[in-house]
């Protein structure tokens, strides 16, 4: 591992463990464990945790410590909810045509996509997405709408993740469709377009991560 050293690269680092499952829902965060296998003093480990608590991805609770809370089955439903309203708002808060390097940023990004193996494994998965939501983030003028936007992202991310550990070369096609449809939205400088079809992806990704959840509910218990 590359030396991490302040509180910014060590929030990216955990974050990523977060939303990849890494450190699932539950995982308990130990100051003094992180520290030492960062090679830092606390200080910066506390100011990361201070950020990822701000994203709603970790809380303190008294006796216990520092626990991962994304990924909270209890608020799949809702952030859910208000994520496909906040892309729809992408388009509609939108005050002219998408920026012209946006779509080759995309264009970009849709190559590395198409030359890799299917599928190509999850850290790649995962970065292929950042980036995409990235790309897409950047392009929202309202300031208020972009954190959010930014914020649930990840605080779903766990959520979506557990889909391509189920069916990984499903959700790698679809990334690829999702990622070439917002390629041609793009090209074509039309912002309401990019939101509708963001929204649509949203609402198509809600459904399998709830699908996905009835099905384990209904499982048998197996007995040990």
């Amino acid at each position: 591992m590359a030396e991490i050293t302040g509180a910014a690269a060590i929030f990216r680092v955990v974050r990523e463990r977060i939303c990849t499952l890494e450190l699932p829902f539950g995982a308990v965060l130990r100051e003094v464990e992180l520290a030492k296998e960062f090679g830092v003093s606390r200080t910066p480990v506390r100011q990361a945790l201070h950020q990822l608590a701000a994203f709603g991805l970790v809380e303190t609770r008294n006796g216990v410590g520092t626990l991962v809370t994304a990924g909270d089955p209890d608020t799949l439903a809702d952030i859910y909810q208000l994520r496909i309203k906040l892309a729809g708002l992408i388009g509609a808060l939108a005050t002219g045509p998408c920026p012209p390097e946006a779509a080759g940023m995309m264009r970009a990004l849709h190559d590395r996509i198409t030359a890799v193996p299917v599928p190509p494994g999850p850290r790649a998965f995962w970065q292929f997405n950042e980036e995409r939501h990235e790309i897409v983030n950047a392009l929202i003028e309202n300031r208020e709408l972009r954190g959010l936007h930014d914020l649930y992202y990840f605080k779903v991310a766990p959520f979506w993740f557990a889909l391509y550990a189920e069916a990984p070369e499903r959700e790698f096609t679809l990334l690829e469709r999702e990622v070439r449809e917002t390629v041609f939205w793009l090209e074509q400088g039309d912002m309401r377009a990019v939101a509708n079809m963001q929204e649509n992806h949203t609402a198509m990704a809600a459904r399998r991560v709830e699908a996905g959840f009835a099905t384990a509910e209904d499982e048998p218990e197996i007995a040990h």
